[in-house]
């Protein structure tokens, strides 16, 4: 196959820019999107200022463009979920079990995307928020069809769905590999409680008389 000039450009110009996210993402990790500099990007890529902003107007735009593929890879990942599993139980369990995961491969992007969010300027950050709310979605709509299947009546849909991202979300702050659960035993342990609850026998259940009033 012969590859013309144009396209070696076009593939030099993606290499180029797959550097700078990356070596971004490794500074804003490190040391946080406010103490990071785009000085700090050029000298970790090797290139010239000019080059960075061949690809990116600002920082803010290096910030969004982490933010959004990690929270584009997240999507596609529950979507694949949704549309291989029917049984609502199985599905959502899935779903939680790959998103708990993806810490393994992604832990310093997700945690730009949960920690950097705010950082953005109003427009990309209703953008970045959209992209937020079409997760949140994909999980809500798929308690719902827990709920309309009967399988549970006494929860909140929105307060399940917030207390599943709470469960989850923080958990590449915790979890260090090489330590006695792997990432995928923490998945499992995560989903058994979050379907489970700790509690057993229906202890849960029982009424506090202390906070009656």
């Amino acid at each position: 196959m012969v590859i013309n000039r144009g396209d070696c450009e076009r593939m030099k110009r993606s290499n180029t820019k797959k550097k700078i996210l990356k070596k971004a993402t490794d500074l804003f990790y490190e040391h946080g999107f406010v103490k990071a500099s785009i000085r700090d990007i050029v000298r970790a890529v090797g290139v010239t200022n000019s080059t960075v902003y061949i690809h990116f107007r600002n920082k803010d735009e290096i910030l969004y463009s982490i933010i959004e593929d990690i929270g584009s890879t997240l999507i596609e990942e529950l979507q694949k979920v949704v549309r291989n599993h029917a049984d609502p139980i199985v599905c959502l369990r899935e779903m939680i079990f790959r998103q708990v995961c993806l810490i393994k491969e992604k832990r310093k992007e997700i945690k730009i995307y949960i920690e950097e969010q705010y950082q953005l300027p109003a427009p990309l950050r209703k953008r970045a928020l959209a992209q937020q709310r079409e997760i949140f979605d994909i999980y809500y709509n798929k308690i719902g069809e827990l709920k309309e299947k009967g399988f549970t009546d006494e929860v909140d849909q929105t307060v399940a769905t917030f207390c599943i991202f709470a469960t989850m979300n923080w958990a590449y702050r915790w979890f260090r590999d090489r330590k006695r659960l792997s990432i995928e035993e923490v998945a499992e342990h995560m989903i058994n409680i979050l379907f489970s609850g700790i509690l057993r026998n229906g202890v849960a259940n029982v009424t506090d008389k202390s906070r009656s009033p």
